[in-house]
């Protein structure tokens, strides 16, 4: 791809491009589902393919998506920060939804390079303006801080995954501190990032496996949104 093509549509075999990532450098895989954005940061080291799913590991990378899955794959170019590009990768369902993105955080040039053997049709850009929604405060009681409020007091480490049905991606650590703002619970690594909006987890379902205990994110009608927090027992008394 060149400067001059803003936003494409890549016409390849998305295990092809997806095992480009490692020579990209620093990039962000992400998906949203349920309020949550489930976002992991750095570099690729391994790509593989496995029975029908391509996963990606790292230092800084836990995730996978089912490839059959990946309809078609939309190449951005327009987001420009303090004059930098970020371009992104979007992969996207035969319904039109994103499973997920591919952002690279070291600018055009990598990107573009491990693109390069890849055919790609030039579309036009998505001029649609974004919906500015009425920002709700996070309140001490919200129902969604419960598992993360708990494993911050107790220090503990913990699993944080976000698991679609065609994605998975997952982070393991010691809980940070978490930070409220705009509207978001905000729980942020140097590697890994969750924004969780307001008013989309009403309930949590724990389960016990051993000495481990799974919460499971609810939304209104009870039903699970894929965000699941997981520890030992003693990481959420």
């Amino acid at each position: 791809m060149t400067e001059q093509v803003i936003r494409a549509k890549l016409t390849a075999d998305p295990a092809e491009v997806l095992k480009t990532l490692p020579a990209i450098g620093k990039l962000m895989i992400n998906s949203k589902n349920g309020g949550a954005t489930h976002e992991r940061i750095g570099t690729v080291q391994d790509v593989h393919v496995h029975d029908g799913w391509i996963f990606f590991s790292g230092d800084e990378h836990h995730s996978k998506i089912e490839l059959k899955a990946i309809h078609s794959m939309i190449v951005d170019r327009s987001s420009v920060m303090q004059e930098k590009v970020y371009p992104r990768i979007d992969l996207l369902s035969i319904a039109g939804d994103t499973i997920g993105s591919v952002i690279g955080f070291e600018g055009a040039e990598p990107f573009d390079a491990a693109l390069s053997p890849f055919a790609y049709q030039a579309l036009e850009l998505n001029n649609e303006p974004r919906s500015m929604s009425e920002q709700e405060e996070v309140q001490e009681d919200d129902p969604a801080l419960k598992p993360f409020a708990a494993a911050q007091r107790n220090k503990a480490s913990v699993r944080i995954a976000l698991e679609r049905p065609s994605f998975s991606q997952e982070w393991t650590g010691e809980m940070p501190d978490i930070r409220n703002s705009r509207g978001f619970i905000n729980v942020m690594k140097p590697d890994f990032h969750l924004h969780l909006k307001v008013g989309h987890v009403m309930d949590w379902r724990g389960e016990e496996k051993g000495n481990q205990l799974h919460f499971y994110a609810l939304d209104a009608d009870g039903q699970p949104t894929g965000l699941v927090v997981s520890g030992e027992k003693e990481a959420f008394a």
